[in-house]
């Protein structure tokens, strides 16, 4: 049975306001019709919703198990004892579309080596490297040990494709600038992490030659809950990376309206065509 529309956890702030105008019709007895109507568009989000899975490749049995116990795991618990940074929330997991998108451009890219920044639970990590080659490599970055303990052992080891992980734990930044200092080059870099930090990251990526020739670099979470757009949250990290990605002349950039916004980032030399 489908899930109640309205106790779904969604993305896009315009659904949130949908959900509140059928609130408030509902307790201002509006007219019938206007009630119905509303509660159908909010039933075509939901039939979207599941088009849009049903229409996707279904995940691997590792990539279900990660998500079913990260469902389960009580992050706040976990938090209240110190074990991680942050009170970390299964939203935070990419999600079977997305994961089964990062897994097709990976083999699309024909990436070999990826730098994963924002683990987790290791949900997109694995995604993509199910697509990797066997002699590929995800490097991806999380801040706690807890989170390495976790997916290493409860995880990557039930999926034939774990070893092409590596996990390192420290603070992004460091991490990434310590992995340029060395002359390191990724294939495809995956953003998903503190959003105040992208500018950082973008000067790694493109000045400092993280991104190898031909790269690409993946941002989740562009939209940011329409922190991206809205007119009413002032300037916000998601808007000024935004601002700067489509203001620089060397770059090109498409937001794809995936989950809540993935923008996919080249070198605009990459993208530009020859003539005769």
């Amino acid at each position: 049975m489908s899930q109640n529309p309205r106790r779904r956890r969604y993305h896009d702030p315009a659904i949130d306001q949908l959900i509140k105008a059928i609130d408030l019709a509902e307790s201002t007895n509006s007219a019938p019709e206007v009630i119905k109507g509303l509660k159908y568009a909010l039933e075509l989000v939901q039939l979207r919703d599941d088009f849009t899975k049903s229409s996707t490749s279904a995940e691997s049995e590792a990539c279900k198990n990660i998500l079913e116990e990260t469902l389960k795991h009580d992050w706040a618990a976990v938090h209240a004892e110190g074990k991680t940074t942050w009170r970390l929330s299964p939203g935070m997991m990419s999600g079977s579309v997305e994961g089964q998108f990062l897994k097709s451009f990976v083999s699309a890219q024909k990436a070999k080596r990826i730098l994963d920044v924002g683990m987790f639970t290791g949900y997109s990590a694995l995604s993509m490297a199910e697509a990797l080659p066997a002699d590929g490599e995800v490097v991806t970055i999380d801040q706690d040990d807890y989170l390495k303990t976790l997916v290493e052992d409860s995880f990557l080891k039930k999926s034939p494709h774990g070893y092409k992980i590596k996990i390192i734990i420290g603070k992004a930044p460091e991490v990434i600038q310590q992995l340029s200092d060395k002359g390191e080059k990724f294939d495809i870099i995956f953003l998903d992490a503190d959003k105040s930090e992208y500018i950082l990251y973008l000067k790694y990526v493109f000045e400092k030659n993280l991104l190898a020739p031909g790269g690409s670099v993946l941002v989740d979470n562009a939209y940011r809950h329409g922190d991206g757009y809205r007119p009413d949250v002032g300037e916000t990290p998601t808007k000024i990376f935004a601002q700067a990605v489509s203001s620089d002349p060397s770059l090109h950039s498409v937001l794809l309206p995936i989950r809540d916004g993935i923008l996919l980032i080249r070198r605009k030399s990459d993208v530009e065509g020859t003539v005769l």
